[in-house]
């Protein structure tokens, strides 16, 4: 989606506090609109002042300026960077097979307290280790290795780790049964809170739906953390609640 703001620009400030964000998903609700079928005639050469118009292509408040964005496009594309590792920064092994899973340092170290220390910590090791290693000059390392911060993870599966670091990157997950469980852990332990409590919606959804046990499998796999045996407990919960009934 393509969204355009005109503003003023004395209205507005800039930084993470701004109250002037405009989501995605933001309706239509004045009673004027437009459609404008090519983005390139966006720009009106004439501009309503003192007047407020919301539309599904922009939201104008004012003459003075135009504020422009496409954070559709803008997801897709860092969800697309965790692919391609040479973009990466920071190597995940995964599970006893070591399969790689790639990722930003900067945006994970920004996205998750718990990761960004994680991060400095593996770093300042391997660090230590490249120093204590500088003086025998038959220990060489891969070229494409050398600058990346790599972290071993023994306790997820591949797949779910993976769409953890993807919601990390882009902000946005596909969630269903047999990911679930995966997701829910890694949220609570890399403290992303919007996505715990949208697991836990899928989970309420499921269990409303009489669907439940869809959830079993995957439960079982993370039985070990303390959100996967809370989940088992709200599955057989809801189970032995329907027999009842």
């Amino acid at each position: 989606m393509v969204i355009l703001v005109w503003m003023d620009v004395s209205d507005c400030s800039s930084g993470y506090g701004s109250s002037q964000d405009l989501s995605d998903s933001e309706a239509v609700t004045a009673n004027d609109t437009f459609d404008t079928p090519d983005r390139e005639h966006v720009g009106p050469t004439s501009r309503p002042t003192n007047s407020i118009l919301n539309t599904r292509i922009g939201h104008w408040t004012s003459s003075d300026s135009m504020s422009f964005r496409n954070t559709q496009t803008l997801t897709e594309h860092l969800r697309t960077i965790s692919y391609i590792s040479q973009l990466c920064d920071v190597i995940f092994e995964v599970g006893p097979e070591k399969v790689k899973v790639h990722g930003v340092k900067a945006i994970l170290g920004t996205r998750s307290r718990v990761l960004y220390n994680l991060i400095l910590k593996k770093q300042k090791e391997q660090e230590f280790k490249g120093k204590t290693h500088k003086k025998d000059k038959k220990k060489k390392t891969s070229s494409i290795f050398q600058n990346d911060v790599l972290i071993t993870v023994q306790k997820y599966q591949p797949e779910d780790f993976r769409k953890i670091i993807e919601f990390i990157h882009c902000g946005s997950v596909d969630i269903n049964s047999s990911c679930l469980a995966g997701l829910l852990c890694g949220a609570s332990q890399f403290g992303l809170d919007d996505l715990e409590k949208a697991c836990w919606d899928f989970v309420n959804y499921c269990v409303k739906n009489g669907t439940v046990l869809s959830l079993l499998p995957s439960a079982k796999r993370y039985c070990n953390f303390k959100l996967g045996q809370i989940l088992m407990e709200k599955i057989f919960c809801s189970v032995r609640r329907t027999v009842t009934v």
